[in-house]
């Protein structure tokens, strides 16, 4: 199964869109099967359901960081190419689909209860959020493979 039928079957399956995206882009950085469940838990809702930055979005940005993020010890060029490759996917999403904030997406407010209620009522999550999970799986596996052919693999996928 590619990865992005796979993000799409984890969101149906009760994942938020963050899980859905770092769980099967970021296994191979993990020793726990779980731990990126466990890592994107609060991220969905756009940020522990406040309607701020899509989880799909929060997903994808944790996933760049495992692929090329740096450390304290770092020099200035990694933090310089983390940044350019996470511009990259936020500037090539927001393009596509109009916005990276989770309310302005679903086109309900859901920093109040009533905001979440109305865009459950109204099948928003179902309807929208696959759609955002797909297209955030297929642009970061497009940026990763277009950046990993530059900068090489960090690590190998489960496998490989």
């Amino acid at each position: 199964m590619d990865k992005a039928s796979e993000a799409k079957q984890l969101f149906a399956n009760g994942s938020n869109c963050a899980q859905s995206i770092l769980y099967p882009f970021g296994r191979a950085f993990f020793r726990e099967d779980v731990s990126a469940f466990l890592l994107a838990s609060a991220f969905g809702g756009g940020i522990a359901s406040r309607g701020e930055m899509c989880g799909a979005v929060s997903g994808s940005l944790m996933v760049i960081g495992l692929y090329f993020g740096y450390s304290p010890s770092g020099n200035a060029s990694d933090k310089a190419n983390v940044l350019q490759i996470t511009n990259e996917f936020l500037l090539e999403f927001e393009n596509r689909f109009g916005d990276l904030q989770c309310s302005k997406l679903l086109k309900h407010n859901l920093s109040t209860t009533e905001g979440r209620d109305n865009a459950n009522h109204s099948g928003a999550f179902q309807s929208v959020c696959p759609a955002l999970i797909e297209g955030a799986a297929i642009l970061l596996e497009q940026i990763l493979q277009k950046h990993t052919a530059v900068n090489g693999p960090l690590f190998a996928e489960p496998g490989q």
